[in-house]
């Protein structure tokens, strides 16, 4: 009876082992198929050039010889005028640049600049991220780009973004928020894109001391509000579709005026958007597609977190790691899948950019 008894609790024994290795297969096999191994940003060996060469399949004419930031010495003497408007290039609106770039720095610090291998984050506001426990893998990489989206104006059902990139129907007061997330999305940010409808939020609680703040300028109007906010002049309230903030506390030295090149390149080469389009249309990238593109000519591995949207058929998933704003909230507008979600898709196949969350 006892060997009898051995036997039966050496079968549960096993069972149980059975259970434990099917258990650990398949969260191995789950992180396989939904994550992307985030130990290889820890490497010694870097894939220099990988991201060029990747890049170039996707994006015609593609050239990292075009600053990120504008320089003043490019307006104070015009040599090649820009071809287009805001958002695509500074035609007209030279003057309020000038003012604004004297006061304002172009350069990449130069913790940054002296990198050999330039491991990039670019970090979304989507709901993965909520519980992820991502924050400390964040934290590793050695440029961290987050963005500011803004409420969106109410737009035409077919120019609604699709992928929670740049929310639609929310008027939050605090925008991509790090305090208070820090176990989630991190704390570390090296850039942080914003326009002045999406600048609400406060420089100093979040971000980091040296995080250089970049302008996305959509129109002249965005270059006014900045000088007015730097050189402490008459605020400018006209032109917004969202009252920008009045006061910003913000170090002109961390500021940079982002190149409208890239805007352009987003636009153009990865959504096939005509660069003069009728008044009433007026589609344009989202600032998470653009801080994508950005990285794609900066950086040597380009990883990104938190972007896309719920399932469809899941009303009540909230859309952002930081809100209640849920599809249900939105059913107004049309999601379909956007171009955005099929540019980012195609990324990822290419191995253009990889997932820490899973799209």
């Amino acid at each position: 009876p006892s060997g009898h008894a051995g036997g039966k609790i050496l079968g549960v024994l096993a069972l149980f082992l059975v259970m434990v290795w099917y258990s650990i297969y398949r969260e191995d096999r789950y992180i396989q198929l939904f994550y992307f191994p985030v130990q290889e940003t820890n490497k010694t060996t870097c894939p220099l050039g990988e991201v060029e060469r990747k890049a170039a399949q996707l994006i015609g004419n593609y050239t990292r010889d075009h600053p990120l930031f504008l320089q003043l010495k490019d307006y104070f003497w015009v040599k090649t005028p820009s071809l287009y408007e805001l958002p695509y290039g500074t035609k007209g609106s030279e003057d309020v640049l000038l003012r604004l770039l004297s006061i304002t720095h172009y350069s990449l610090p130069e913790s940054i600049q002296s990198l050999k291998c330039r491991r990039c984050a670019v970090v979304g506001n989507g709901h993965r991220l909520r519980n992820s426990s991502m924050g400390d893998t964040i934290n590793t990489y050695d440029v961290v780009i987050r963005y500011s989206p803004g409420p969106g104006p109410p737009l035409p059902p077919q120019c609604h973004p699709q992928l929670g990139l740049t929310p639609v129907m929310s008027q939050r007061l605090n925008n991509a928020p790090v305090h208070g997330y820090e176990q989630d999305v991190g704390s570390k940010t090296t850039m942080r894109l914003f326009y002045p409808e999406s600048a609400h939020f406060d420089p100093r609680t979040e971000n980091n001391p040296d995080t250089l703040l970049v302008l996305v300028p959509f129109k002249p109007m965005d270059f006014q509000w900045m000088e007015a906010i730097l050189n402490d002049k008459k605020r400018v309230r006209k032109g917004f579709w969202k009252q920008p903030p009045l006061i910003w506390d913000a170090n002109p030295e961390q500021v940079r005026i982002l190149n409208p090149y890239y805007m352009e390149v987003t636009a153009a080469k990865l959504l096939n958007l005509p660069m003069k389009q009728p008044r009433k249309v007026k589609q344009k990238p989202t600032t998470g597609l653009l801080a994508i593109t950005l990285a794609l000519h900066f950086c040597d591995l380009v990883h990104i977190a938190g972007f896309g949207y719920p399932d469809s058929a899941n009303k009540k998933q909230t859309i952002h790691y930081y809100e209640q704003i849920t599809l249900k909230s939105m059913a107004a507008s049309e999601h379909n899948v956007s171009h955005e979600a099929v540019a980012i898709k195609r990324m990822l196949e290419l191995g253009l950019v990889k997932n820490l969350t899973y799209f």
